[in-house]
């Protein structure tokens, strides 16, 4: 049976007909096209301005370092506040940072530093909405339905990043500033779609005591790393994430040196997002059937072998094609993980653990398009990207060590493994 024609709990609904799922999902998508045009034309921007590789990793690892800076506190404000009133400050704050990136690029006065604050600031919003988002969600799924919920989830990424590259680079082509205009459209959009939720999203219900600010920040990273799972997974997601950022603007200043034109590099992740979107809808299915541990572990793997050719082309075609095949299990590995984490945390915490988690698995992310252009600037394009699938190679060590990974079963096995594994 199809998990949205089963039948829901009592009160609830099937998820396809969860109205304020359908707009937490919709509202995010028309954000999330935004930003996959802006992702893609920082490092173009900083280049162009630059002239630098080196400099332009830069300025593409100032939205990473945003994120990482505020990630801990962001999630304990998110845990104290109301989760509605997040999503719409932070969706209008995202607006006005990237309207104000927009208006000095069109202008022609945007500078190196301009261009690196505007990332810092948009990581520091990203870093307020993600958890809070996270939790809408947990909020207004029943809890058997997470992990269908968040292979929707993951098809919407990709569905965006099928058609977000390709159109941010069309309009990086007819002028700067045009991605950074639309990103700052889609936020005022999904600000408005957050006005249309029927559920309050309040603050997590308090305990009672009074806590302190430094007591939040502490609990939710106690939590991720007391519980042995969570703790591996995140290790394993810093590792995994600095190398892939690695490879994949390493990839990017590789393809901008050799003079391909921006569409043509959007079109490589437009590639592989088309798989990344067969593989969201063979999700289901895929983590259902397969234990989440072995998965975890088969889909890096399969990552650092479609890696490797990489380092003897510039083909666009080829790139993505590669690309294309290792994106295939990462939905469903993606997916798998969001909703293990969310399931075995409790409300009250959902922020503090999704902000904890985030720092913890992308605190190295930062420096990873700043060593990604040493790289190319000192050893070159094809030593650079051999170094990155030997990253990702690496990554596996954690989950190859662990016998809780290697014994992480399917969800219906998870509640078993949640009580055990915690201390």
């Amino acid at each position: 049976m199809d998990p949205d024609e089963g039948e829901a709990p009592t009160g609830s609904s099937p998820l396809r007909r969860n109205r304020d799922f359908v707009i937490l999902w919709s509202g995010q998508a028309v954000s999330e096209l935004g930003s996959s045009m802006s992702v893609l034309v920082f490092p173009l921007i900083g280049y162009a301005i630059t002239r630098s590789a080196g400099l332009a990793g830069l300025a593409a690892a100032a939205t990473l370092l945003g994120q990482v800076v505020a990630g801990l506190p962001a999630g304990a404000l998110v845990d104290r506040w109301p989760r509605r009133r997040v999503l719409l400050v932070g969706n209008l704050a995202g607006a006005a940072v990237f309207g104000s990136l927009a208006g000095a690029t069109l202008t022609h006065h945007l500078t190196l530093p301009q261009l690196m604050v505007g990332g810092f600031a948009s990581g520091v919003v990203s870093s307020f909405l993600d958890p809070a988002a996270s939790a809408a969600v947990r909020a207004v799924v029943p809890a058997q339905q997470l992990p269908l919920a968040y292979t929707r989830l993951q098809a919407r990424g990709h569905a965006v990043d099928l058609s977000g590259p390709p159109l941010g680079g069309a309009l990086y082509s007819i002028a700067r500033g045009l991605p950074f205009l639309v990103d700052a459209l889609s936020y005022c959009l999904t600000a408005l779609s957050v006005t249309r939720l029927r559920s309050p999203l309040p603050a997590p219900v308090s305990t009672g005591r009074a806590r302190s600010f430094r007591a939040d920040l502490t609990e939710g990273l106690r939590f991720v790393w007391r519980e042995t799972v969570i703790r591996t997974l995140m290790i394993w997601g810093a590792a995994f994430n600095f190398a892939v950022t690695v490879v994949f603007v390493a990839v990017t200043l590789r393809l901008v040196l050799t003079g391909v034109h921006p569409a043509a590099i959007g079109a490589v992740d437009a590639i592989a997002a088309a798989a990344g979107l067969l593989g969201a809808a063979l999700a289901p299915a895929v983590i259902h059937r397969t234990p989440t541990g072995a998965l975890t572990t088969a889909t890096t793997l399969v990552f650092a072998a479609i890696i490797t050719p990489m380092a003897w082309t510039e083909n666009v075609v080829i790139i993505g094609s590669l690309l294309a095949a290792g994106m295939v299990l990462l939905p469903a590995n993606n997916a798998g993980i969001s909703a293990y984490l969310s399931a075995a945390t409790p409300d009250r915490l959902q922020g503090r653990m999704n902000a904890a988690a985030g720092f913890i698995s992308n605190a190295a992310t930062p420096i990873a398009p700043a060593v990604a252009g040493l790289l190319i600037g000192s050893v070159g394009g094809r030593a650079a990207t051999l170094a990155g699938a030997a990253l990702v190679v690496l990554s596996t060590a954690p989950l190859l060590a662990s016998p809780v990974i290697r014994s992480l079963g399917r969800p219906d096995s998870w509640a078993g493994v949640v009580t055990t594994t915690s201390r």
